[in-house]
C-alpha cells in the first residue's frame, strides 16, 4: 500500500492520480520517462521511447508515435506521451504472457537452497535408517507395536522439525524491522542477499550526492549566443523533468515555442535537442552532441577536476532529421553545474568499509567529475577511474576487474558491469533510481531502489528505501547480517538433534540393539534445549560479517553438538552391559544424557555471554532441571527411578562435555583456517 503505483489520467478535462487497478478502458493515460506502461493502449499525442525488456527479452529502446501501440509491464525511457488504453486486467499483453509461461523464478537464496538441500538429503537418509530400525528393534522386542513407536522416535528426531519455520518467522520479524527503518522489503530472499552483500555498486547522483543541481557558470562560446533565450525556448520545447532538466528550468525559465521536432532525453544518447525555425538546439555531454575540441576540452577540464558537471549547448541551422542531430553542430555554449554531497556520505561509505564492502560507482557523467566526488565522500581508490564511452564488451570486463569509478557508462554496460562483478565470485548490491539503472537491478543479487525514483526502478526492486536515503542502507544490510547469522547458529540447534538421532540410530543398527527412545523421549529436548531457546537466539543482536557457506558454517557447529549427544547414550549403553539395567531405565538415563547434553551444547554455543545468551543458556538448563522433578513431566515421559547409577550418568555427561569443548576448539581453529585460504 505505501508504494503502490498510481497512473496520471485525464478525467473531466483535469489531471488526475488514481491507483492503477482503477483504470478503466479508454481512459487517457499521461505517461513520462520513467512510467511503467500499467495497461495496453493506443498513443494518441507525443513520442516516446518504450524498454519492453521486461516483455521481450530485448534492451534495444523502441520509439513509439501517434498510433503505435504500447503494452503493459514495459516503460519509458524517454519522453512524454498521452494514451488511450485499449485492455485492461487480465486482456493486457503482460497478463497474457505470464499466464501462458507460470514459470516460479527461484529466488538467489543460499539459505533457501541449503534447507531444501539438506531436507533432500535427510529424506533419504531417514527411510532406510527407519526400515533397519524396525527389523532390528522387533527381532529383539518381539512385538511390532512397541517397534513401530521405537521407530517413530528415530525417524522423528532425525526431522529438523521447526528449522524452516524459525528461517520463515525470523526473516518475517526481519522485514517488520525493516519497514520500521523505511525500507521495504518486496522479496523476502533479499534480506539474506544484503547479508552477503560484499561488493555494493551506486550511481552517483541522487546516492552519493542529493541529486539537486544548481548551475554555477554559463561560457559564452559562440559570438552573439543569446543563452538566456535559447536555453529558455529548448526548456519550454523538450519539457524533461529529470535532475538537470529541472536545473535548467531553475536557472533559465522556460518559453513557450513550439518546436519543429524534438529528441528526447536518454541515458543511451546523453543529450536531447529540438529543432525550430531558426535552426536545432542541443544539450548534452561533449563527444556525444558534438565532436570534441582539444581547446574545448581543456576548457572542460578544468571544472571537471573539480567535481562539477560539464555540459555543453551546441546549435546548428539544420533540422533534426530521422532522429540525428545535423552533422555540423558548433559549441556555443558551456554550462557548468553543481552536485551537493549527501551530508550522511561520508559517514555511510566509511561504515560500508570498515564492514569489508567494497563499493563501486557506476555512473554515466564523465568520469573525471564523478571521481572527484567519489573521493570528496571517502571511498577508496575513488582516482582510479575510466570512462565506457566507445569501450566493447570485452574491453568493459577487463575493466571491471581494475577500476573504481566508471563514467558514461550506459544502461546494457552497467548491467555488464555487475555481470562481470558475479562472474568474479563477489556478491552485489546495486542502487538506482532512473530508467537507465534498470538493466543493471535486474541482474544484481540484490536491487536496492529509491521511493522518490522512477515507478520502473522500483517495480525491478528487491528492496525499497522508502526515504530515499542512502543513510538507510548501513540499517538494512546489518539487519541482513543479524537474521541470517541468527538462523546459522539457531539451526545448528535443530541439526544437532538430527545428528545425534542419526550416530545413535547407527550405532544400535551395528550393535544390534533396540532404538532406545521413543517420540515422548524428545519433548524436553526439543522445546527447551531447541525450540524456545532457537527463538530467543534469532532475534538476538549481531552485525558480525557473513563468511563461508551456509551449510558448511552449521554443520561444522552441529556435528560436534550431536557427536557429543550420541556419545552419551552410547556410555549409557556400554554400562548396561555390565550392570543389570531395564529397558525402562537404559531409556530413562539415555533421555537424561541426552537432554543434559544439549543443555551442555546450548551453554558452549551461547559463548561468549551476553544478557540474551546468558539468560537462554542458564533458564534452559533451570528450565529442564525443574521439569525432570515435577511428577506429570515424569510421568509423560514415562521416566522411571536411576538414582543408584548416578555415576553412569556423570561419566556419559563428562565424556559429552570433553566432546563439545573439544569440537568446539577445533571447528574454531578449521573454520579460521578454512576462510583465510578463501580469501
Amino acid at each position: 500500500m505505501v508504494t503502490a503505483p498510481v497512473a496520471v489520467v485525464i478525467r473531466n478535462g483535469k489531471e488526475e492520480k488514481i491507483p492503477i487497478k482503477e483504470v478503466v478502458l479508454d481512459d487517457i493515460i499521461k505517461y513520462s520517462g520513467g512510467n511503467q506502461i500499467c495497461a495496453d493502449g493506443i498513443v494518441m499525442e507525443g513520442e516516446v521511447e518504450v524498454n519492453e525488456s521486461l516483455l521481450t527479452g530485448e534492451s534495444i529502446a523502441v520509439k513509439k508515435k501517434a498510433g503505435d501501440t504500447l503494452l503493459s509491464g514495459s516503460f519509458i525511457v524517454s519522453g512524454n506521451c498521452f494514451a488511450r488504453t485499449e485492455k485492461v486486467g487480465d486482456q493486457n499483453y503482460s497478463a497474457q504472457l505470464a499466464a501462458k509461461a507460470k514459470k516460479y523464478v527461484k529466488p538467489k537464496s543460499e539459505l533457501m537452497r541449503a534447507i531444501n538441500g539438506l531436507i533432500k538429503v535427510l529424506a533419504i537418509i531417514i527411510f532406510p535408517l527407519a526400515i533397519g530400525t524396525f527389523f532390528v528393534t522387533n527381532a529383539i522386542e518381539n512385538d511390532v507395536i512397541v517397534s513401530l513407536i521405537k521407530t517413530a522416535g528415530s525417524m522423528i528426531g532425525m526431522i529438523p522439525s521447526g528449522m524452516v519455520l524459525l528461517t520463515s518467522v525470523a526473516l518475517a520479524v526481519s522485514v517488520i524491522r525493516l519497514a520500521q527503518n523505511n525500507a521495504l522489503v518486496q522479496d523476502l530472499y533479499c534480506i539474506e542477499m544484503l547479508a552477503r552483500v560484499d561488493t555494493l555498486c551506486l550511481d552517483k547522483t541522487g546516492t552519493i550526492t542529493d541529486g539537486t543541481m544548481t548551475v554555477e557558470d554559463t561560457i559564452i562560446i559562440k559570438e552573439g549566443f543569446d543563452a538566456k533565450k535559447y536555453i529558455a525556448m529548448f526548456n519550454g520545447a523538450t519539457k524533461e523533468t529529470n535532475l538537470t532538466a529541472c536545473a535548467l528550468n531553475e536557472h533559465y525559465g522556460q518559453l513557450e515555442v513550439k518546436p519543429i521536432s524534438v529528441i528526447a532525453f536518454s541515458s543511451e544518447r546523453k543529450f536531447n535537442a529540438a529543432s525550430f525555425d531558426f535552426g536545432t538546439i542541443a544539450i548534452g555531454a561533449l563527444g556525444y552532441v558534438c565532436k570534441p575540441d582539444e581547446k574545448l576540452e581543456k576548457k572542460l577540464d578544468v571544472y571537471l577536476s573539480q567535481g562539477m558537471r560539464v555540459l555543453v549547448a551546441c546549435v546548428s541551422e539544420k533540422k533534426i532529421s530521422q532522429d540525428k542531430l545535423p552533422f555540423d553542430m558548433q559549441v556555443a555554449a558551456i554550462i557548468v553545474l553543481s552536485d551537493t554531497l549527501r551530508p550522511d556520505a561520508i559517514e555511510t561509505i566509511n561504515w560500508f568499509k570498515q564492514n569489508e564492502v567494497d563499493i563501486k560507482v557506476i555512473s554515466g557523467d564523465n568520469a573525471k567529475a564523478v571521481s572527484v566526488i567519489a573521493a570528496k565522500a571517502g571511498i577508496e581508490n575513488a582516482k582510479n577511474f575510466i570512462s565506457l564511452h566507445g569501450l566493447t564488451d570485452d574491453e568493459v570486463i577487463v575493466a571491471a576487474q581494475k577500476y573504481t569509478v566508471f563514467g558514461r557508462v550506459s544502461p546494457e554496460q552497467k548491467a555488464l558491469l555487475i555481470k562481470s562483478f558475479k562472474k568474479n565470485g563477489k556478491t552485489v548490491a546495486m542502487t538506482g533510481d532512473g530508467v537507465n539503472d534498470i538493466l543493471a537491478m535486474k541482474e544484481a543479487d540484490c536491487a536496492v531502489a529509491m521511493a522518490e525514483g522512477s515507478q520502473a526502478s522500483k517495480t525491478v526492486a528487491h528492496l525499497v528505501l522508502l526515504d530515499s536515503k542512502f543513510q538507510s542502507m548501513p540499517k538494512v544490510v546489518a539487519e541482513g547480517r543479524r537474521v541470517v547469522n541468527n538462523i546459522q547458529n539457531s539451526s545448528s540447534l535443530f541439526l544437532m538433534k538430527t545428528t545425534m538421532t542419526i550416530f545413535t540410530t547407527l550405532l544400535m543398527l551395528f550393535m544390534r540393539r533396540s532404538y532406545p527412545f521413543e517420540p515422548s523421549s524428545l519433548y524436553l529436548i526439543e522445546t527447551l534445549v531447541i525450540g524456545l531457546p532457537s527463538f530467543f537466539l534469532a532475534l538476538r543482536p549481531n552485525k558480525d560479517l557473513i563468511k563461508g557457506k551456509f551449510i558448511t558454517n552449521t554443520l561444522f557447529k552441529t556435528i560436534p553438538s550431536g557427536l557429543a549427544l550420541s556419545f552419551s547414550v552410547l556410555i549409557i549403553y556400554l554400562y548396561s552391559l555390565v550392570f543389570d539395567m531395564s529397558a525402562a531405565q537404559i531409556t530413562t538415563l539415555g533421555t537424561v544424557a541426552m537432554t543434559v547434553s544439549g543443555v551442555l551444547a546450548l551453554a558452549v554455543m551461547c559463548y561468549p555471554y551476553t544478557l540474551i545468551t546468558g539468560l537462554v543458556a542458564f533458564g534452559s538448563a533451570g528450565l529442564v532441571l525443574l521439569a525432570f522433578n515435577l511428577p506429570f513431566v515424569r510421568h509423560l515421559l514415562v521416566l522411571v527411578d536411576i538414582s543408584q547409577y548416578w555415576q553412569v550418568l556423570a561419566v556419559a555427561l563428562s565424556v559429552a562435555l570433553f566432546t563439545i569443548i573439544a569440537g568446539s576448539v577445533a571447528n574454531y581453529y578449521i573454520n579460521k583456517k578454512r576462510l583465510s585460504v578463501q580469501k
